[in-house]
């Protein structure tokens, strides 16, 4: 008989997270002073057989400079700032729209890996080089 029941933060970080890095997905953030995730689980018997998970996930944007300070200097250092800032909150990943193609080249340029055009996800562990 199937059950169902939401996962603890330890039984994500047991059981769930580590079928994640073995798929190349994004790892759930556990955290229980200040739950980011939710993950429903299917067990056969004491077996789980499934999840189904609900996460926050940062969106990063939009990106803007006026018409003066297009020549992307500014815009090459904020997208260096923000990354250093999500490297230091250990952000679980961000999602990124490309609005324009100076924006995607942003994207490509610090590791960002394209989902579906021009959405973009960043993981820990992607290259951070402006």
């Amino acid at each position: 008989m199937m059950t169902y029941r939401w996962l603890s933060a330890s039984d994500i970080a047991d059981w769930v997270n580590p079928e994640c890095r073995r798929k190349g997905w994004i790892e759930f953030n556990v955290n229980e002073e200040t739950p980011t995730c939710r993950v429903l689980g299917a067990f056969e018997g004491p077996s789980l057989v499934g999840f189904f998970g609900f996460s926050l996930l940062p969106h990063l944007g939009p990106l803007w400079t006026d018409a003066e300070h297009r020549d992307g200097v500014a815009s090459r250092e904020m997208a260096q700032s923000m990354a250093e800032f999500m490297i230091e909150v250990h952000a679980r990943g961000a999602l990124m729209i490309a609005e324009s193609p100076v924006t995607a080249r942003l994207a490509e340029r610090y590791g960002l890996e394209r989902v579906t055009d021009p959405v973009f996800i960043w993981k820990p562990g992607n290259s951070v080089q402006p």
